[in-house]
C-alpha cells in the first residue's frame, strides 16, 4: 500500500508531521510525502514508485529528480521555467528512462518527494525534529542502518522552490547535526528497472 501525503506543521517541525503521518500507516505501508510546492507531472507517479518499491523493497528512501532542487545531481528539466504545460511534457518524456540512481553515499537527497516504507522509518526511530535538513536526516539514517537510497531518474516533478525568492523563513528550525553541507561528487552508479 502506497499513500500519497503532504503533511505540514504550522509550528514548522516538520519532523514531526511526517512521523504522526507515519504513525498512521499499516506495517507493511509506504509513505509517499510530496513537498506542499511541488506537483506531479504524469499521471504514471504512482505506478513508477509501486515499480520502484518492487524492485527494491528493501531501499531506505526513494526520491524523483525536478527542476529546482538542491543536489545539481538531482535536477532535470528547466529550471526557471513555470510554464506547467511544458514541464508536464517534460515529465512525460521522462519516464522513458528506467534507471534509479543509487544517492546512498551522497550529502543528502533534496526530498521534494520520499517514498519510505514504515518498516524503514521505525528501524530509524524517525524523522527527526525541525523544518530544514529533515530529509537529509532521514538520508543518512537510512544510510547508517545499512538501506540504500536511490532517485528514480524517470519521476520528474515540477518544484517552485524559492521561484520567487520565497523560501522558508528565516528562523525556520534545522534538524541538529546534519552533515549535508559541503561539496560533493555526483553519484554515478545507476540500477535499471525491470
Amino acid at each position: 500500500m502506497l499513500l500519497c501525503m503532504t503533511p505540514f506543521s504550522p509550528t514548522m517541525n516538520l519532523g514531526r508531521a511526517y512521523n504522526d503521518a507515519m504513525e498512521r500507516l499499516p506495517e507493511d505501508g509506504w509513505a509517499v510525502f510530496l513537498d506542499h510546492d511541488a506537483c506531479w507531472t504524469t499521471r504514471d507517479w504512482y505506478r513508477q514508485i509501486e515499480e520502484a518499491v518492487q524492485a527494491k523493497p528493501d531501499a531506505g528512501l526513494f526520491t524523483a529528480v525536478a527542476n529546482r532542487i538542491g543536489p545539481k545531481w538531482q535536477q532535470a528539466g528547466e529550471r526557471d521555467c513555470h510554464d506547467i504545460a511544458r514541464h508536464r511534457v517534460f515529465g512525460k518524456a521522462r519516464t522513458r528512462v528506467r534507471t534509479m540512481l543509487d544517492a546512498t553515499d551522497t550529502k543528502g537527497i533534496g526530498g521534494v518527494v520520499m517514498v519510505i516504507s514504515r518498516r524503514a522509518w521505525a528501524e530509524v526511530g524517525g524523522f527527526a525534529a525541525g523544518m530544514m535538513c529533515v530529509d537529509h536526516r532521514m538520508h543518512f539514517a537510512q544510510r547508517d542502518a545499512g538501506r540504500r537510497i536511490y532517485v528514480i531518474e524517470g519521476l520528474y516533478v515540477y518544484h517552485w522552490r524559492r521561484a520567487n525568492g520565497d523560501g522558508p523563513p528565516d528562523d525556520a528550525p534545522r534538524a541538529e547535526n546534519c552533515p549535508c553541507r559541503g561539496p560533493e561528487k555526483a553519484p554515478m552508479v545507476r540500477v535499471r528497472l525491470p
